[in-house]
């Protein structure tokens, strides 16, 4: 049971930071959005800060896709336990 009781706290350590990384990158969409809506329309947008969005979406994305595989494997010995 001790093993469960671990498994259970850090699935929702896991979700958490899972869903908070989610928020992020859905600011950062729209962020990036309206990066790319000024271009269309010709404003001109600082270079830099436009690939620190870029950059940093990358970085959460890949965060995002380590965190899902991490709580797919942690569901699975989870289970692999209880049944």
């Amino acid at each position: 049971m001790r093993r469960i009781d671990e498994l259970t706290i850090e699935i929702n350590q896991t979700s958490l930071e899972l869903e908070n990384t989610k928020k992020e990158l859905n600011i950062l969409f729209r962020q990036l959005k309206d990066f790319k809506k000024e271009i269309k329309n010709g404003v001109e947008v600082d270079e830099k800060e436009y690939e620190d969005c870029v950059f940093n979406n990358k970085l959460l994305q890949m965060k995002r896709r380590r965190l899902v595989t991490h709580l797919k494997f942690l569901n699975k010995e989870f289970y692999e336990i209880l049944y």
